[in-house]
């Protein structure tokens, strides 16, 4: 997989759907740039089709449930193929990282109950719980466990969304851990194990 940051940005500041985001990513990445995940050889690539994908994302508390194409390519010198995937999509989940980023803003701010927040967004209780685990880990590693104590979560999540450089800091963190900011790590492990 290749992460193409500036979807989440594009969306967030241009007001635009994370549909059109999704694609004008794809349409704007500078693969001659880009090194491969597995070899690092840069900008060979040869176009490897696409394939569909369902995401669950939010607009204005309305469930959207879409399908979008993420492109595939292949290295030229190692012959691995890896779609490439926008900064909007979480690895191996459904749900779009504003979607979940959204649940948790109304979990943290406490605007109403756990379960008529899971019933508006339309997801188990415990699915909720897992993203609050995985956020509070990724918070963590953000901004280092001792300062991140400090901040409550509700604040680390609006100056997150309100940051004019969001994709930055997803790249950076993706960079850094190897994983997608709210991609929970023990799904990218197990599947990552598979031949």
């Amino acid at each position: 997989m290749i992460r193409l940051f500036t979807a989440l940005c594009k969306s967030l500041l241009k007001k635009i759907s994370e549909d059109d985001a999704f694609y004008e990513s794809i349409n704007d990445s500078d693969l001659y740039r880009t090194a491969c995940p597995h070899c690092g050889t840069a900008g060979k690539y040869s176009e490897y089709g696409s394939y569909v994908r369902n995401h669950v994302s939010c607009v204005e508390y309305k469930i959207i449930e879409a399908h979008v194409r993420p492109s595939r390519v292949k290295c030229l010198s190692c012959n691995r193929t890896h779609a490439l995937l926008p900064d909007t999509l979480t690895p191996y989940s459904p749900y779009t990282l504003c979607f979940k980023l959204l649940v948790l803003t109304a979990y943290y701010g406490r605007d109403t109950n756990v379960i008529d927040i899971c019933d508006r967004f339309g997801i188990a209780v415990s699915t909720l719980y897992e993203w609050k685990k995985v956020m509070t880990t990724h918070k963590d590693f953000m901004l280092g466990v001792l300062i991140s104590r400090k901040i409550p979560a509700l604040e680390f999540l609006r100056n997150l969304l309100g940051a004019a450089d969001i994709s930055d800091i997803l790249r950076i963190f993706f960079n850094k851990y190897g994983l997608s900011f709210m991609q929970d790590a023990s799904v990218s492990v197990t599947l990552s194990g598979l031949p």
